[in-house]
């Protein structure tokens, strides 16, 4: 199956089309599996077909316009790439930017033959998107057009909104920048009128939205990216960022360099007598990891997770609030045999 389906994404590449002989050597089978595939991919509704050249020489390929439709074109196995992903957005399911796939998503079924749709299907269980912790984001939907369309139109709107870290619940005037969609949760960026200044609130914490008769004027230069650059998370900052560095070992070491955690980082890891962080001496297998962040909520949250495989290096007073944290936490077990 999983062949057959890289067979699709190389003929729709080629519009002259590929012999067999070099789809043969591309994948390393016979001729004869490959031209069962054919047969499998015909049967299924695929438009396939072939041109031969003055000496008999087949020369297959898809038509290229077998997925044109208006002023939409897409290529087949990206078609058939957005039927499969679909599941992606399922937090976003019950509100109209959800609405939005499930159109398009439609018009690809009609399109696509159902035998083919059927044939990849299985497709669905060799990658699956696991979710812990899912809004429902369904709640909100009245919620979320208003303020994708404050946020088109440059009008102002009221929210009512529960600051869960305050424990108070207000209602505030914004000027609405965009939406963020960050770790399967949904955030405004705004200019709160309450704060005088710019906030990201979380949409699920949001009882309501109404649109004003104010309009704002927002920014040619405005970019809602920007806003995080100096960010671990979705906390956004205009303090200049800093230099952290911090010392993984362990498993924590080979858990950090599996990603890119922000777009500054820088990753060394450290030979046998190193010393290059006083007062901290190196050791063998540790990864120093150095990050320039302008906000460390987030991130003092994210290292506390790594226990005693991560020790912060520099700066000093981040060394110091780190260490008050894990004693804070110690103190919870005093007292356990």
């Amino acid at each position: 199956m999983l062949r057959q389906w890289e067979l699709l994404r190389s003929l729709q590449t080629r519009g002259a089309g590929i012999p067999l002989r070099e789809l043969t050597e591309r994948f390393g089978v016979s001729e004869r599996t490959i031209q069962r595939d054919f047969e499998m991919l015909q049967e299924l509704g695929f438009p396939l077909e072939h041109d031969s050249d003055v000496n008999g020489k087949r020369f297959w390929r898809i038509p290229h316009d077998f997925f044109r439709h208006g002023p939409l074109v897409i290529s087949l196995t990206e078609a058939m790439a957005l039927h499969l992903a679909g599941g992606l957005l399922a937090p976003l399911q019950g509100t109209h930017l959800a609405q939005g796939l499930a159109d398009i998503m439609e018009k690809v079924r009609q399109a696509l033959p159902a035998s083919a749709l059927d044939h990849f299907a299985s497709l669905d269980g060799i990658v699956h998107v696991r979710r812990t912790g899912q809004t429902r984001y369904a709640e909100k939907a009245d919620i979320l057009r208003t303020l994708e369309e404050a946020a088109r139109e440059c009008r102002s709107v009221q929210i009512g909104y529960r600051a869960v870290w305050r424990g108070e619940e207000y209602v505030t005037t914004c000027d609405p920048y965009g939406l963020v969609l960050y770790d399967g949760d949904i955030y405004l960026v705004a200019h709160s009128h309450r704060a005088e200044a710019l906030r990201v609130f979380k949409v699920a914490r949001m009882r309501a939205a109404q649109l004003t008769s104010g309009h704002f004027q927002r920014a040619d230069d405005f970019r809602l990216e920007d806003q995080f650059r100096s960010s671990f998370g979705i906390i956004q900052t205009s303090a200049s960022p800093i230099e952290i560095a911090v010392r993984f070992t362990g498993a924590g070491a080979a858990l950090v360099e599996e990603r890119v955690w922000h777009e500054s980082q820088q990753l060394s890891w450290l030979e046998e007598d190193a010393t290059l962080f006083e007062p901290v001496a190196g050791e063998t297998g540790s990864l120093v990891a150095t990050f320039h962040l302008g906000d460390l909520v987030e991130f003092k949250r994210w290292l506390l997770g790594f226990g005693k495989q991560a020790e912060v290096l520099r700066p000093d007073w981040l060394r110091a609030e780190i260490r008050d944290e894990l004693l804070a936490a110690a103190a919870c077990y005093e007292g356990i045999g």
